[in-house]
């Protein structure tokens, strides 16, 4: 794949790089923000080669998918070519730059003109897990690509005759949050979280979500505050609810309970283990002030029950 013509063919699908306000991955997505989104023409960037698929995110956001091969190369030519420099949030909505590739925490070499990137351990795991969970859910009888969309939620390609994609399923829809380690589920203290992986918590959360009426269901899990809480942001407008389990930032962050103050969806409130028997600093949850519920100490089975509970606040 030619990554520069890929760049290229998306700034000409966007209405050029005057039209991007804002820049960013996230796993295999090209995050764009844009300042009038009507410019944007989805099918020319769905036929683009290399692209798995391109959907609105929030109000003025369009997201364009990559695999995982592919994602690093792109976007690294797609700063260049339209002079953006990319976010760098980290985590994983990280800079575009920080790849799945690469074994060290120290900068990378880059050519001159390029912005700076870093790529962690934590950004591998964190992507891995994640792709994993997808792969797994998929496996039986279907090509990871397939998975892949599947986890990315995203709609299938344009037939060959060149019908567009089937609009989107009505109908509520639900987003599930995971902050920090959450990734490692299954090696992690399993005395206090289980032997199940997060691969197992995707396969609960999206079976709960079928089951109690929900059209759709996304799972999102980040190690990086200002991810969750950009995610948060998207979620206005996209989604009907959200399930989050902020993990440590449960007792730190003002910043995601914020955000889902200001976003106004109902939010339950999710913890594996029973945080109210264990340490001192964990009795305190910043998030529960914007929750209606909280549920605690049922492992992956709390998903679940958070799911349905949702549901039922929403009237579903």
């Amino acid at each position: 794949m030619n990554y520069k013509d890929v760049a290229v063919g998306v700034l000409a699908a966007i209405g050029g790089s005057d039209n991007v306000e804002r820049a960013m991955t996230c796993l295999t997505r090209l995050r764009l923000t844009l300042r009038n989104r009507s410019l944007a023409d989805l099918d020319e960037l769905r036929g683009l080669r290399g692209v798995l698929g391109a959907v609105p995110h929030g109000t003025e956001g369009v997201e364009v998918v990559f695999g995982p091969a592919s994602i690093e190369g792109v976007a690294r030519e797609f700063a260049i070519q339209s002079g953006i420099v990319l976010d760098e949030t980290g985590g994983t909505c990280a800079n575009p730059l920080a790849g799945i590739t690469g074994e060290t925490e120290d900068e990378q070499p880059k050519e001159p003109g390029e912005p700076p990137f870093i790529i962690t351990a934590g950004h591998r795991r964190s992507y891995r897990a994640q792709q994993q969970a997808a792969i797994d859910e998929e496996r039986l009888g279907k090509e990871d690509i397939e998975a892949l969309r599947a986890f990315l939620d995203e709609e299938p390609e344009p037939s060959k005759g060149g019908s567009k994609p089937a609009p989107e399923t009505e109908g509520k829809s639900v987003l599930v949050i995971n902050g920090p380690n959450i990734n490692l589920l299954g090696m992690r203290e399993p005395n206090l979280y289980g032997r199940a992986d997060y691969s197992a918590l995707v396969r609960t959360c999206k079976v709960a979500a079928k089951e109690a009426g929900f059209a759709n269901i996304h799972c999102f899990q980040s190690n990086h505050e200002g991810s969750i809480v950009d995610e948060i942001q998207g979620a206005l407008g996209v989604y009907d609810g959200i399930v989050i389990n902020p993990a440590a930032y449960t007792h730190t962050s003002i910043a995601i309970l914020d955000a889902v103050k200001a976003v106004s969806l109902p939010c339950v409130e999710v913890h594996i283990s029973k945080v109210e028997e264990r340490e001192d600093f964990r009795q305190v949850s910043y998030i529960r002030a914007a929750c209606f519920e909280t549920i605690t100490g049922m492992g992956l089975e709390g998903y679940r029950k958070a799911i349905f509970d949702l549901a039922k606040h929403l009237g579903i």
